[in-house]
Order: structure tokens, then sequence, then C-alpha cells
């Protein structure tokens, strides 16, 4: 019970409530039209917030091995504000406020917020690391899904569809897009709506009296540095794989809605809500289920060329456009995947000690994908033959970084050959 309280229920609200930002693309329409700028100025606040993610994960991850309640109060307090700030931002028309609020406040709470209950889900479940590293992160996943339910409520369509069951949700309630304060209101509801459980998770969550180190070549405390970390190859190709993963992944997901009724596509406005929804669902299971797999494989790294494999699959049979709903599916469960495997195999390699530090510094790769993968699929699209040049820039990447991943795999096999 216990474990529960100090560890699974304060990470699970934390990393609901900060899920949110995977939900930005049900806004970013309304709010371009509220401050009268274009849909891809508006969009670029989401790249903002995935880079501050990563700088937040990256540069923080001390003070989470120090005091995870303190850096959980601090991302807390900075996630919250940056949804007031981007409130103010939309009811005084200021794109700028806008990109603090969204951007850079919201971003960096998240990065905070996502890897304080990391290290104390796997500190009380030792035997089952990836599972227990894998839970707050696909709360994380999950948490888009909540962020939808709130904003648009349930149901699919709008008010005159018979499938229609809207409660609930910010967007009727406040008749999002009608003006300015409408859509602002939604932002400091968004705010009150998170405030209460992070403020609970903050006070819950705590690490057990007993820390138990695992094998790996770790670090000691004292003697780290980020500096060793760039010069080591295993860490080098697993921000790689981070990288590219990520970045492959945020090609399609801001643009998810926009993908689907273009006209090469046509989905209706019902079903792209549905997948959207499904769109988190489907990312946290993914989580779940390669954690929940990778635990069983008798060497974990294996689990990153299956994630791969399903992805460069599905992108290319995405070449023929009505695929692309279930690619999104199918997507997000593997690019959730990415993040609920990568801490366990990074404990398993490094230890410990310094998990919340080197795993943050991973997260970095998240930061830069967040400003490449979006920016790039804009680029290719508007360039190089729209839908298809983005599906073939995907099946590229994917495919990369199973190479990537080929020669990790090597590293391993040959170290453990060498110490055997």
């Amino acid at each position: 019970m216990k474990r529960f309280v100090r560890a699974v229920l304060p990470a699970f609200l934390l990393a609901v409530s900060v899920g949110q930002i995977y939900a930005f693309t049900n806004f970013s329409d309304e709010i371009a039209q509220t401050i009268g700028e274009s849909q891809k100025d508006v969009q670029f606040a989401f790249s903002l917030g995935i880079f501050f993610l990563g700088m937040g994960a990256a540069f923080f991850g001390k003070i989470v091995e120090k005091n995870i309640r303190l850096s959980t109060i601090i991302g807390t307090v900075l996630f919250i504000s940056g949804l007031l700030v981007t409130s103010f931002g939309i009811s005084s028309k200021s794109l700028a406020l806008v990109y603090l609020g969204y951007g850079f406040l919201v971003g960096t709470g998240t990065g905070i917020i996502y890897i304080s209950p990391v290290k104390t889900m796997m500190l009380w479940f030792p035997e089952h690391k990836a599972i227990a590293a894998a839970l707050p992160i696909i709360s994380f996943g999950l948490g888009s899904t909540l962020s939808t339910v709130v904003y648009r409520g349930f149901g699919f369509g709008g008010p005159e569809s018979l499938f229609s069951m809207r409660f609930l949700g910010f967007y009727d309630y406040f008749k999002v897009g009608a003006d300015p304060a409408s859509v602002a209101s939604t932002f400091m509801a968004f705010a009150a709506f998170y405030v209460v459980p992070m403020a609970v998770a903050a006070f819950l969550l705590k690490k057990p009296k007993v820390q138990v180190q695992s094998f790996g070549h770790g670090i000691p405390s004292l003697e780290f540095r980020y500096t060793q970390l760039a010069k080591d190859s295993f860490f080098l190709r697993a921000w790689l794989f981070m990288f590219l993963n990520i970045s492959a992944g945020l090609c399609l997901i801001p643009l998810a809605k926009q993908m689907m009724k273009s006209p090469a596509v046509g989905y209706s406005e019902g079903l792209v809500t549905a997948i959207i929804a499904l769109c988190g669902i489907m990312n946290g299971g993914g989580r779940f289920l390669f954690a929940w797999w990778s635990d069983r494989l008798a060497r974990r790294v294996n689990i990153l060329l299956i994630i791969l494999s399903i992805s460069a699959g599905i992108m290319t049979l995405s070449f023929w456009p009505p695929v692309i709903g279930l690619a999104l599916l199918v997507i997000n469960a593997c690019y959730g995947a990415g993040f609920s495997v990568i801490p366990a195999i990074l404990a398993d390699h490094y230890g410990m000690t310094n998990i919340s530090k080197i795993h943050g510094a991973v997260l970095s790769a998240w930061g830069f994908a967040g400003l490449a993968g979006n920016q790039a699929a804009i680029f290719v699209s508007k360039n190089f033959g729209g839908y298809t040049a983005v599906v073939a820039l995907l099946v590229v990447a994917y495919s990369l970084n199973f190479v990537n991943v080929v020669t990790l795999r090597r590293s391993i096999v040959r170290r453990s050959s060498s110490v055997l």
C-alpha cells in the first residue's frame, strides 16, 4: 500500500497532468484564429514546448536526484504559470506571450515533472524496472486523451451529430473560437483543473528509505560530470535513438489533425476527433506493452529493434493515404514505447546512482527533436511533394535508426563477451 501512495498514485497524477502538452493540436487552430496569426506560427509554440521539455529534463536532473519534492513543486509552478501566461497571451493577442507561456514555462515544467517520478518508481519496484519506469510515462501518454476529453467533451462530431454525447468539454462550455476571452478562459480552466492533482502528488511523492543500486557501469555521484557522457559511445547512441525516434514521431503527431483532413485522406471531423483521442490511448498502451515485453527479453535492447521495425513497416504502408489513421495509432504506440523502455536500458547499463541525471541528459534529444521533427515535416511537405514526401522521410529516419540500434546492440554484446 505504501508503494501505491508514495509512488504509483503521485506518479500517475503528475504524468497524466503534464501529458496535456500532446493535445496541442486540439486548439492550435482556434488560437491562430483568435490572435490573428498563421497556424504554422502558433504550432511553433508546441515545438518550443518540446524543446524546453527536453532542456528542463536535462538540466534539472541534479535537483531531482537531490530533492524529489522540491523538483516536483518547481515543475508544477512552472507548468501552471505557463498555462496562465498562455491565457493572458491569447486574450492580449500576443504570440510572444504564447511562446513564453506554452513554449518556455509549460515545456520546462513538463520536463521536470516528467523525470521526477521515474527513478522513484524504479527504486520502489527494483524487480520490474521497465514496468515501474513505464507507469508515469504511460500516464504521460494518456494525458493527451484526458486533455481532449476535458477540452472537447465526450462523444464524436458536433452537437448535431447522432453520436454526440458532449459534456464536460471546455470547447462547448466556453464556445471556443467566438471571441478571445473564451479561448483564454479555456487555458485558465486548464490551470485550475490540473493544479489540484499536481499539488497532491507533490505532497505524496517520496523515495524509499532503502535505495537499491543495480549492477551496471555506474558513475559514482561525487564523480559525475555531464562531460563524461559526451564521450561515452553507449550514451551517444542512446541519445541518437531518442532523437531520431522522437523527430519521426513529431513529424506526425502535431500535424495529425491537418493530415487526416487533407484532400488526400478526407476523414470526417468525427473520425478525426476519435483518432486523436485514441492516439493518446495507443501512446500509453504502447508504453506499457513494450515495457512489459522488454522485461521478458534476455537482452532488453532488442526491444528497440522491434519498435523500429514496426514503425518503418507501417510508414511504408502509408504511401497509400487512407492508411494514415492506422499509421498514427501505431506510430503513437511505438513513439511512446521508446520513452518507456529507455530508462530501464540506461539503468541496466549505468546503475541507479545517477539515473535521473543520465535519463534527463538523454531526454535533451527530445528538446532538439521537438524543433527538428515538426519543422522538417513542414519543410519537406512544402518543397518535396506534400504527404508522400513526409512518409518517405519517416521511412528513411526509422531505417537509419535501426542501423544505429544494431551498432548499439553489438557494442553491448562485445562488452558482455569481454567480461565473460
